[in-house]
């Protein structure tokens, strides 16, 4: 703390010091933005990356001290009460809100930061605006550390460290080798007083005795923010279990998930308690797999596709409702029409397979434009993807029905899968997981595609005209029109300790072969050899 100087004001702060070292703050502020301006860092003069991180780290920690330095005033300016005057805004929040035009959230979060701090943390707040304490770690004191009366008694309890256990004083005194006076020496106990006072005080530089505020703080520094929590956590839960029960029978109730059609997909929302989160990211992350051989889809995309995986398995194995006479599934509607014409591939009104006209690729009247309402989900009559009904027509379950005039069903087939049960053994047996380069996938998330030729093409449903793709691979394959071959499998020794090819070529629309990877040749082995030996030193 410096010194007032001369001709400070009662306050102890020279009058107009303020308001100068917030004019000096906003000028070097101003420097650097202009030192960070395009003409600079791209210019022949430009600092170096290590110099720019350098200054990214030394302006995070500024910006952390000037937090703590707002979250010191945020109280004082409460407490004095005048931003009640003019009636315009009835709490301190909305009086900040209004103020510096910040969002509603962003000024609650503010102002019970800096009430936490001034009321349960001085020690935080006195480390953040020195410096020495991350803007993220004391956060996480704030949202952490203080959430019930019994947890800020804790954080302000004596510790000592050699035990761990809370302890007052006394009894700290009473643990230590103390030499105190005689009391003949001392009558009115001043220099016993006195010693204790040093005991304690030493004790507390040199580490021994704490608070819970400060055993918590002792962590930061080896710690990044997400670990901090941990431990900040951890001493909340030892400290008062009870508001930790509290707050996950708040979580339980506050469970939801909203899943709502909307424009051209389904909206999801929601909120899950810890214990079923963990268990869907675990179901998620265990189907999501690695990326294969020219998979750019982001995380988040590879995240959603791997959560309609996990239901496919669930209504795949018929394990949600095993009694049911008709196990749940995905259900599409469609005429035998539509359905070849929209699995069979097509360009410019020609079948890609045979050259002809592709069946139903112009309707014969205006009128079929209206008529050819297309495939659909049975359950939601919303339009099925081309790519899906490629997809379904090569591995599902299929039930003819012939309607009538008026729209009675006249005869109903028995379902029957296009691939039947021994066939897709014996292309497991040879397949093993999905064979789209790279992927291993297995059998079990796959279904069984008509490889060579499509099945709307006149392929037939064969162990040799089948192969093993993910669900993902398996729309892949259909909707940018790949074309796979049969070239046999390598031996071992062509691939010996990497990920074989499956014996399966893949071939894009523009006739590009899609392969793993080429390996990583191995680093040469170091030469130990000296290079600088003197002539005639070697043999």
């Amino acid at each position: 703390m410096r010194q007032p100087t001369s001709g400070t004001s009662s306050g102890g702060v020279p009058p107009g010091a303020l308001e100068e070292v917030l004019g000096r703050i906003e000028s070097a502020v101003g420097d650097l933005a202009d030192l960070v301006g395009p003409e600079v860092l791209d210019g022949w003069d430009a600092p170096s990356v290590a110099r720019l991180a350098e200054a990214h780290t030394r302006v995070r920690r500024v910006t952390g001290r000037l937090d703590g330095v707002r979250y010191t005033l945020l109280p004082r300016i409460e407490d004095e009460g005048s931003w009640r005057s003019g009636g315009m805004s009835r709490t301190f929040t909305s009086w900040l809100r209004v103020r510096e035009g910040v969002a509603a959230a962003t000024a609650r979060k503010e102002v019970a930061t800096a009430r936490r701090l001034a009321t349960a943390l001085p020690a935080t707040r006195e480390r953040l605006v020195s410096g020495a304490l991350g803007a993220d770690h004391a956060r996480v004191m704030t949202e952490v550390a203080p959430t019930s009366e019994t947890r800020q008694d804790a954080l302000a309890w004596l510790v000592d460290t050699r035990t761990g256990e809370a302890t007052t004083p006394e009894q700290f005194v009473q643990s230590v080798a103390v030499d105190f006076p005689d009391p003949a020496d001392d009558p009115d106990g001043t220099r016993t007083r006195e010693r204790i006072t040093q005991v304690l005080e030493d004790a507390i530089a040199d580490g021994a005795l704490v608070t819970g505020e400060g055993l918590v703080l002792r962590e930061a520094g080896a710690l990044n923010a997400d670990q901090f929590r941990t431990v900040a956590r951890r001493f909340a839960t030892v400290t008062d279990p009870d508001t930790d029960d509290v707050e996950d029978d708040k979580a339980a109730k506050g469970e939801y998930l909203d899943l709502a059609k909307t424009f051209g997909g389904y909206h999801v929302e929601g909120f899950l308690t810890d214990e079923h989160g963990l268990l869907l990211s675990t179901a998620v992350n265990a189907v999501t797999g690695s990326p294969a051989a020219e998979d750019n889809r982001t995380p988040g995309q590879r995240r959603a596709q791997a959560v309609a995986d996990v239901a496919r398995l669930v209504l795949d194995a018929n394990e949600a409702s095993p009694g049911a006479a008709i196990a749940p599934h995905l259900n599409v509607t469609v005429s035998w029409t539509e359905l070849v014409t929209q699995v069979t591939r097509s360009r410019d009104g020609l079948c890609l397979s045979c050259g002809h006209a592709a069946p139903g690729s112009a309707p014969s009247t205006p009128s079929g434009l209206l008529s050819a309402g297309g495939p659909v989900f049975t359950e939601t009559g919303v339009r099925v993807p081309r790519a899906v009904v490629r997809r379904l027509a090569c591995d599902s379950a299929i039930t003819r029905i012939v309607f009538g005039p008026d729209g009675a069903a006249l005869d109903v087939g028995r379902a029957q899968r296009t691939v039947t049960g021994q066939m897709r053994r014996a292309v497991i047996a040879r397949d093993k997981h999905c064979v789209f380069p790279g992927c291993d996938q297995p059998a079990s998330r796959c279904e069984v595609h008509h490889a060579v030729t499509h099945w709307a093409d006149g392929g037939s449903t064969s162990v040799s005209n089948s192969a093993l793709l993910c669900w993902h691979h398996h729309q892949l394959v259909d909707a940018r029109g790949i074309v796979m071959h049969w070239t046999g499998k390598p031996t071992a020794a062509d691939g010996a300790g990497t990920l074989l090819e499956t014996g399966w070529a893949f071939t894009d629309a523009h006739g590009r072969r899609i392969r793993l990877p080429e390996a990583i040749e191995p680093a040469p082995e170091p030469d130990n050899t000296c290079s600088l030996e003197p002539p005639g030193a070697a043999a």
